[in-house]
C-alpha cells in the first residue's frame, strides 16, 4: 500500500478541525517489545457540508438588454459530492443544475438571482446541508446598443441625403433660373 504516517502514541487518536483532507485509511500497530500486531485498516470519509456558493460571471449588479442571452454558473468552494444547485428569481424557485440559460431576456427576466446549493451527508443522508450564494440583480433595459447605433447611423444619413438634396435642388434652381 501506500506510505504509513505514525499519527501519535497510545491507545487514543483525537484528529482535532477536522477537513476533507482527513479522509483515508487509519490503521492501529501495536508494540510489546517483541512482537507487532496491526489492526484491521478503517477506511475514513470526511463528508463536508456545502459553503460559499457564488454566481459567475459577477459583479452583483448585472445590466443587459432586451434580446440578449444571459448564462450564469453557481459553483461552492466547499462540499462533498453529490451536490445539487436550486435557482431562485425574486425568491421564487425558477430552476435546477449549476447553469442557467437565459435566453432572449425581456423587462420579466430583471430581479434577483440566487443559488443555493445542497448536499446530504451521513450514513443515510439524514443531515442535509443548504447554502445560499450572495443575490445577483439583473437590470434587463429596452433596446440593445447595437439598436441604437444603427437608428443613429441611419438618421445621420438620411439628414446627409436631405442636406445632399437641398444642395442639388439649390444648385439647378441657380443654374436653370440664371444665378
Amino acid at each position: 500500500g501506500g506510505a504509513k504516517t505514525p499519527l501519535g502514541t497510545g491507545p487514543h487518536l483525537e484528529l482535532r478541525h477536522i477537513g476533507d483532507n482527513d479522509s483515508g485509511i487509519y490503521q492501529c500497530r501495536v508494540s510489546n517489545g517483541d512482537s507487532v500486531a496491526e489492526s484491521v485498516p478503517l477506511n475514513v470519509t470526511v463528508l463536508v457540508p456545502v459553503a460559499n456558493v457564488t454566481i459567475t460571471p459577477g459583479p452583483l449588479s448585472h445590466q443587459v438588454h432586451t434580446g440578449d442571452n444571459v448564462t450564469l454558473r453557481c459553483s461552492v468552494q466547499v462540499g462533498s459530492a453529490p451536490v445539487t444547485f436550486t435557482w431562485r428569481h425574486n425568491g421564487q424557485e425558477l430552476a435546477q443544475g449549476p447553469v442557467l440559460e437565459l435566453r432572449d431576456v425581456d423587462v420579466g427576466h430583471s430581479g434577483t438571482y440566487q443559488c443555493m446549493a445542497t448536499n446530504q451527508l451521513g450514513q443515510y443522508g439524514h443531515r442535509v446541508f443548504r447554502a445560499l450564494s450572495p443575490e445577483l440583480a439583473l437590470e434587463v433595459t429596452p433596446g440593445s446598443p447595437w439598436v441604437t447605433e444603427v437608428a443613429a447611423g441611419v438618421s445621420g444619413f438620411l439628414l446627409f441625403l436631405v442636406l445632399l438634396v437641398a444642395v442639388i435642388v439649390g444648385w439647378l434652381r441657380w443654374h436653370c433660373l440664371g444665378g
